[in-house]
Parts: C-alpha cells; structure tokens; sequence
C-alpha cells in the first residue's frame, strides 16, 4: 500500500490509544488497521515515538517542537505532515494498557521495536467476585484481591522495582538488596528487600492495613514525613488516612494470606467491616435496615468452599441481627 493524502490514518484511534482511553471495538479497530500494512506499523511506531520524546522533555515547548518538526520529517507522504498537530506531543503522561501490537516484537522495516525505551506502565485490575495471582520479571509473587488493581512500570527490575496499589495485595518478595521493592498506595509506602506480606488499601475504607508474615518492612507517609516504621513478622500496622495515626497488633502470621484461598476470616471486625470484604468476595450488595447493626462484632473462620449463604446463616444464628437476600442485594434488619 502506498502512502498518498488519501490513506486514512486513524490519528484519533491512536492519540486515546496513548492516552489509555480506547474501549474494546476502538482497540480492534486499530489493532486491525496496523496488522494491515507495514507503512500503518510504522506510522503508529513514528507517533509512539514521538509520544515517548514528548513525554520525555515534558513542560519543555521548544524540546517538544523539535521533537514534533524531527516526526514531520521522517514522513515521506507529500503533505502528509500537515495533518498532525501538537497535541500528539502535548499529550499528558498517561497509563499504556499494554504495548498493543508493539508488545508482539514484530519489526517495523528493518528495525527492531526497541523495548528498553518504552517505559509505559503496566495495569492489571480485578473484577468483583475474583482473585488474582501474578508473577512479576523479578520472580515476585503477587495475589490481588478482589476489586484490586496493580500498576507498574515497564522498567520494572531493570531501573527500580515499585508498584502503585489499589486495593488489596499479598506479596511474595525476591530479595534483591541492590533494587528494594516499593509498595505504594494512596497514603504510605511499604519498602522491603525480600519478605512475605499482606496490604490492604481500598479507597473507600478509612484505614491502610499491612500484615507481616517473613522479614521486614518499612512504612512511611510521604505527606506526614514521618520517621519510617519498621515492622516484625506476626504484626499488623493500622493506618488511619485522616489521623495519620499508626496502630500495632500481634497477629497471626497466617492472617496475611488465608484470602488467598477464598477463605475468611474475621477476628474481632465490625459487621460493617465484614460486609465490605464480602461484597467484594462475592459481588454482592449490603444495605443496613438499622444502623446499630453496623457496630455489631464477630469472629469467624470460614474455608474456601463456604457460600456466601453459608457464612450468613453461621453470622445470624447468634441471634444479633437477621438478613434478606433478594438476588444480589442482602438487607441486615
């Protein structure tokens, strides 16, 4: 196919590609369009490229020009270069969803894709109702509870090994003393070498939990710039997000990854903390037909194959509150 005026060029499709804004028809859609032609891969290699110089010399105007006019004239289309505007390469550093079909390795003419230079980050997210377990390139084991989403570099292992995260986390660290691995969430960063440990960090709860089960850890809050805390195996840091406050328990080094299993297991939790975890476990809703309900305490230890009814009926045989279930919604009276 050659290159003319006439030759469509989804600049639209590929501006929200990097800008990690494309549902699933438009990523079909420019998927198909660059495994059509070698002139369309390397077209969409030529506007990543300038994607990742203009990401580079971010808030320089005079960097990005150049990079945009260098683009330009690498296009071998008459004319072709007129179509573009600088917003390609005013693009705001956003999340990739994965390099599309960069990420296969294919060759672009005579050139190899280049991996080392594309430092995009990369998502994984789990629905309601599911776990996850993933191996990073650095041998770490990670399970991502449901609702859960962990973000990454590209670099990872190679330049540093930190990971943003959403939700909740139980990691299996390779010890590497020269890279230390970075758990960050919404208020603190949990730092390690090589260790076993659990975090918990939804946005709609109040408190940042973290369960030690092997090695050691440091916490810190970059916004209270506080002294990092280390914690020992069998311990359970408590942070409150509005407080700042830390709090410390002896714990069971088990507590830190019977998730895992699609086991539960509540020691000493509010019903109102219980039907949290449970709605995410099983994709349900909750809704309290009396509040003082929500202070009630329990203690439980439910397997893997228990059903959502099952731990229901244990919980209200106590007598302290009565449940209605009517298809997904659970009403507590």
């Amino acid at each position: 196919m050659n290159n003319t005026e006439n030759t469509y060029y989804p600049d639209d499709l590929i501006a929200a590609y990097l800008n990690n804004e494309l549902d699933k028809e438009q990523r079909v859609e420019l998927e198909k369009w660059v495994a059509a032609d070698a002139a369309h891969k390397r077209y969409f290699y030529e506007m990543t490229e300038v994607w990742l110089a203009a990401h580079a010399t971010a808030g320089n105007k005079e960097e990005s020009e150049r990079a945009f006019q260098h683009f330009r004239g690498r296009i071998s289309a008459p004319g072709k270069g007129q179509r573009f505007s600088l917003r390609f390469i005013r693009i705001a550093a956003a999340v990739f969803a994965g390099m599309l079909l960069l990420g296969t390795g294919y060759y672009l003419g005579n050139r190899p894709l280049d991996h080392s230079r594309l430092y995009a980050m990369q998502t994984v997210e789990v629905p309601m109702g599911s776990r996850s377990r993933i191996v990073l390139e650095d041998g770490t084991v990670v399970w991502l509870n449901a609702g859960s989403k962990l973000s990454y570099n590209s670099a990872f292992s190679h330049k540093e090994r930190n990971v943003q995260l959403e939700g909740e986390g139980y990691f299996e660290v390779t010890h590497n003393k020269k890279l230390p691995f970075i758990v960050h969430t919404s208020d603190i960063d949990i730092q390690v070498l090589g260790t076993r440990f659990n975090v918990k960090a939804y946005g709609d709860e109040e408190n940042i939990e973290v369960i030690l089960a092997e090695g050691s850890v440091n916490l810190s809050s970059p916004e209270n710039q506080t002294e990092p805390l280390t914690m020992k195996p069998e311990q359970q840091a408590i942070y409150n997000k509005k407080s700042g406050h830390t709090d410390i328990r002896k714990v069971a080094a088990s507590q830190a990854d019977n998730w895992t299993t699609g086991a539960h297991f509540f020691n000493e939790l509010t019903l109102e903390q219980i039907v949290k975890q449970l709605e995410k476990s099983f994709d349900v809703s909750f809704i309290f037909r009396n509040e003082e309900k929500k202070h009630l305490t329990f203690y439980g230890d439910f397997r893997n194959d228990d059903s959502l009814e099952d731990i229901l009926t244990i919980m209200s045989s106590s007598g302290k509150f009565r449940y209605r279930k009517t298809n997904d919604i659970i009403e507590i009276y």
